[in-house]
């Protein structure tokens, strides 16, 4: 029984002195926590949305790759750099980097791919979210929709690289 009371004791006081005492005598809830419930950190692609997405309103010209004009591939290949992630200057070779990503898991900084320029992966882009994505089209770069009745319609698939 004594220990128990104790126990309570000690308790009450830790209690008594945590809700009122000095924070530099006690460590706080969010000092014993820390880093238990923060956000996990965001992939290395999350550097390349941004760069894409602060690209919105450059020009298109065939075969670039920045910093004032892009094609398609140009400008995922630009901005995977600048998360120090290397990939090459076409759109179907892209489609061969990191692992397959269904529809359904389609994630911020996944690459996006379309038919919309030929057969296969004629078209890339980075996923900004679930829905849309930043490319390079030929009325320069902006972001679109991923699954609206154009390209929806061309939707070829998409890759999560790291």
């Amino acid at each position: 029984m004594k220990a128990t009371r104790a126990a309570l004791m000690a308790a009450f006081v830790l209690a008594a002195a945590w809700a009122g005492g000095s924070e530099s005598a006690m460590a706080t809830p969010s000092d014993a926590t820390a880093g238990l419930f923060a956000a996990p950190p965001a992939p290395p692609t999350a550097k390349a949305v941004t760069a894409a997405l602060s690209k919105v309103g450059a020009s298109y010209a065939s075969g670039a790759a920045g910093p004032d004009a892009f094609d398609c591939s140009g400008l995922t290949m630009w901005a995977l750099a600048r998360a120090g992630i290397a990939a090459p200057h076409s759109s179907y070779a892209q489609y061969a980097l990191g692992s397959a990503v269904a529809r359904s898991d389609i994630r911020r900084g996944d690459l996006v791919f379309f038919d919309s320029f030929g057969a296969g992966a004629s078209h890339v882009g980075l996923a900004v979210s679930p829905t849309t994505a930043v490319s390079a089209t030929s009325h320069g770069v902006m972001t679109h929709p991923i699954f609206d009745a154009y390209w929806g319609g061309h939707y070829v698939g998409a890759r999560r690289v790291s």
